[in-house]
């Protein structure tokens, strides 16, 4: 591999180092600092704690008006660009990733929302599945082009209607992400927008359909603190934590989120069986819960394979 003398140099001079990262966030300050950017971002903080777009102008006109949205991103550029013209391996203080032809990078985050700048490189892309999630999104079009289509999906059985757009400087789209996703179809030139999304205050799981046939392909959870949840049930699954079994069998009963019940169930079986088929033959029980069904499934399923399990069901208690 070939290390450019300039970037080796940079190594080891911390001094420079410094400079060049001191320079990329005092640019990046005087950007948020500039009176239209101060405006949107105070904006967005709003509209990012549950109020709606429409009740923070500042914001709305990025992805309503003509030009906010191009003098947003073009006040980052030029000052990003002064900053590397005095320190060129600077680098901006922002999150950011790239993933197959696809470039993110976080300008603002706060609450449930994220304002985004977003690339996509040239090409062509078929898509056979559609993925929807408990959440908004506007996006303005700042450069490229590119023809695209939106997947709309009608009522909970999978039926999909298709509303083909050309994605181009100028074009703004407001899209409930719970019925609606964007698929971008051919890419002629970069694409750049920016993106504002909000999750709700208690998203439902994400969800992804197989645009053929309709059928629900996966699903996981649409808020990370669920994320989180499973993970740690599933490790201590892992380690055979047999004193966590009572407390998953008690998270599986409780209300809340269908996913991580189910995984407290999946876990809590594994675990210690008798806790874990008392909670399930708990659920199966429970014509109210939006679990009673896939719970009285799988009891019939464990019971077909494993008659000795009745020995450990519950017994009804008398009317």
């Amino acid at each position: 591999m070939r290390i450019d003398p300039a970037l080796a140099a940079l190594k080891y001079d911390r001094d420079r180092q410094r400079r060049a990262q001191a320079a990329m966030a005092a640019a990046c300050h005087a950007w948020r600092g500039a009176p239209e950017v101060r405006e949107v971002l105070a904006a967005f903080e709003r509209f990012a704690v549950g109020a709606p777009l429409a009740d923070c102008p500042a914001l709305a006109a990025a992805f309503t008006g003509e030009d906010s949205a191009q003098r947003l991103a073009a006040a980052l550029v030029r000052e990003c660009a002064r900053a590397l013209t005095v320190e060129p391996f600077g680098h901006p203080p922002f999150r950011h990733g790239y993933d197959r032809g696809a470039s993110t990078l976080l300008l603002a985050r706060h609450g449930r929302a994220q304002l985004v700048l977003h690339a996509r490189e040239p090409g062509s892309h078929s898509f056979h599945v559609a993925g929807f999630s408990d959440a908004e999104r506007h996006e303005a079009v700042l450069a490229g082009r590119a023809k695209a289509r939106i997947v709309c999906r009608r009522g909970p059985f999978g039926r999909f209607a298709d509303r083909p757009l050309t994605l181009e400087p100028g074009v703004r789209l407001a899209l409930d992400l719970r019925e609606d996703a964007l698929q971008l179809l051919a890419i002629e030139r970069r694409l750049v927008s920016l993106r504002l999304h909000r999750a709700v205050s208690n998203p439902g799981p994400s969800r992804e359909y197989c645009l053929v046939t309709g059928a629900l392909l996966r699903q996981s959870a649409g808020d990370i603190r669920t994320s989180r949840r499973e993970i740690s049930l599933a490790l201590l699954g892992r380690m055979r934590r047999a004193e966590a079994a009572p407390v998953m069998a008690a998270l599986a009963r409780r209300p809340g989120d269908a996913s991580l019940r189910w995984q407290a169930v999946r876990e809590c079986l594994a675990l210690d069986t008798a806790a874990g088929f008392s909670a399930l033959a708990g659920l199966a029980g429970a014509a109210d819960d939006p679990l009673a069904r896939p719970a009285a499934a799988l009891r019939a399923q464990l019971l077909d394979a494993h008659p000795e399990l009745r020995a450990v069901e519950p017994t009804p208690c008398p009317a």
